[in-house]
């Protein structure tokens, strides 16, 4: 009913900060270059231009580019540069903006014109646009003129009286409606099928039809046609609800099959990719759905819906490390500063191109650049030092500890309470006897460290080399986001005990009963 506007006033502060420090350091260096040339000017009897209205001037009458600046300065000052124009964009964000598509024949709009388009008084509403095969894939070499049109391979029409039933309008205006409404018709086979074989696939690990991004004849054909095109009509014939057909295929008894089977080794061999769904495929957990499910457990999870994305904490080593970008360094990665905005879904953090979330990237979160056809769910080395030994990890077991502490009194109830949330279970006698043990063990263990505190850096010093003059450089960037920043609690802020049960959660954590679904 209306815009999530939470953390709106506190992400433009934070953005206005660092564009404010971007602003100085970059004038400072401006100021001293502009001293230089006025000093310049001075001594050859010339007029002072200023930096562009002296860029069209011959190179006898105007100063060198970077006059005043060694070139240790002309490094930084690229940096400071690129720094301004990724705050002065960030700082868009915060300001209404609305994204939308409109009907106009080609033209020649650079990118930053058609971000801010108004439209031109030369529009013409009711030119028709051509559109033509480019020979050779090249834009400058275009061959036949072509129509408008959806797939004729696919039985449904757009126009059925039409001479080529398949041709939506040429006009400017309605193409994309008349395509809107040939996808989602309800005699269309490839929209509803592509739709309930992804939804299969949700469920089951592997899909219907093998190839849900490539329904062509390339693709793997379904292992259960009938089934495929009766779910199909089922959704249409029932009004597209998705809901509902989650419902059927969670109530069905394939779903509801066991992970085993009495005859386990002879299906291995008649059917080894389980084709026949003789029994439920075992998954585990996708990197989206073992954060949110560790954030549950612990109590942390926010559920809020919407809103603005939010910066989990990540490595700190991957968050600060150089990153390239538009021919300089991108700024450092900087978390939200309360453990109520990192600790969001998922779904609604922010995702950086070219710095991945080093845990999601290990539980194989597709790459944002390509589509994903089928997620990968590969148990990799890395993987297990990031569930035991990371800092994400740490935090999310003191965390849970906690939680223990809070709910339940003695050892005992704690450690059936932890099995109770991690497994939806009672822990049986013997896990209970051991797991206890275990804790009373680790207990003496902590009784002897005293961790050492976790301390956040307020600013980072980076070193770069001029790519002109090939001499190193040094910068200083600051981190806001760590001035007042409310961190996790951290082991050294616990007793003993309480790390010991840690230890105990950490445990649970890394078992297959909590990462797969059986």
């Amino acid at each position: 009913p209306e815009e999530n506007m939470i953390g709106m006033d506190e992400g433009e502060a934070h953005v206005t900060r660092l564009l404010k420090f971007a602003t100085t350091e970059q004038n400072k260096l401006f100021e001293k270059r502009e001293a230089a040339a006025r000093k310049w000017f001075a001594e050859h009897n010339l007029e002072y231009k200023n930096e562009q209205d002296r860029r069209d001037l011959d190179d006898e009458v105007k100063p060198p580019r970077h006059v005043g600046l060694s070139e240790v300065e002309q490094g930084i000052l690229k940096v400071r540069e690129q720094d301004f124009r990724i705050w002065t964009r960030r700082m868009e964000r915060f300001e209404p903006l609305v994204q939308s598509v409109y009907n106009m024949p080609d033209s020649e709009l650079k990118y930053l014109q058609a971000r801010k388009l108004r439209i031109p008084k030369w529009f013409d509403r009711k030119a028709v646009p051509e559109t033509h095969i480019f020979v050779g894939g090249s834009l400058q070499a275009p061959g036949p003129d072509v129509k408008p049109g959806v797939l004729s391979p696919v039985s449904t029409t757009v126009h059925p009286d039409a001479e080529d039933p398949y041709l939506v309008t040429d006009q400017v205006s309605g193409r994309r409606l008349e395509v809107a409404r040939w996808i989602a018709h309800p005699e269309n086979p490839l929209t509803t099928r592509s739709i309930v074989n992804r939804l299969w696939q949700y469920h089951f690990v592997k899909p219907l039809a093998a190839n849900p991004n490539n329904f062509g004849v390339k693709g793997a054909k379904p292992t259960h046609p009938e089934l495929l095109d009766w779910l199909a009509a089922d959704f249409v014939n029932h009004g597209w609800t998705f809901k509902r057909m989650h419902r059927l295929v969670m109530t069905s008894k394939v779903y509801r099959q066991a992970t085993t089977h009495p005859q386990l080794d002879q299906l291995r061999n008649s059917d080894p990719n389980n084709d026949l769904l003789a029994y439920f495929p075992t998954r585990r957990l996708t990197a989206e759905e073992l954060r949110d499910s560790i954030l549950a457990i612990t109590g942390e999870l926010n559920p809020e819906v919407g809103g603005l994305p939010v910066m989990p904490e990540i490595n700190l080593e991957v968050a600060f490390e150089p990153r390239m970008i538009q021919f300089s360094i991108a700024p450092a990665y900087q978390p939200s500063p309360t453990p109520e905005q990192r600790n969001r879904r998922t779904i609604y953090a922010y995702r950086v191109r070219g710095q991945a979330d080093l845990f999601l990237e290990l539980f194989n979160q597709p790459n944002p650049n390509e589509s994903c056809e089928m997620r990968d769910s590969a148990a990799v080395t890395p993987q297990v030092f990031s569930l035991l030994n990371s800092d994400m990890m740490t935090d999310r077991s003191v965390a849970f500890a906690i939680r223990l502490k809070k709910e339940k009194a003695s050892l005992a109830e704690q450690v059936a309470g932890g099995f109770e949330l991690t497994f939806g279970r009672q822990p049986t006698e013997r896990e209970a006897q051991r797991m206890t043990a275990y804790v009373q063990e680790m207990t003496a263990y902590h009784q002897k460290l005293t961790p050492e505190p976790v301390v956040y850096p307020t600013e980072i010093t980076r070193s770069l080399v001029e790519e002109l003059s090939g001499k190193p450089f040094k910068y200083t960037e600051i981190l806001p986001a760590f001035e007042k920043y409310q961190a996790d609690t951290k082991p050294h802020e616990v007793d003993a005990e309480t790390r010991a049960l840690a230890d105990f959660c950490l445990l649970l954590f890394n078992s297959n009963e909590f990462m797969y679904v059986y």
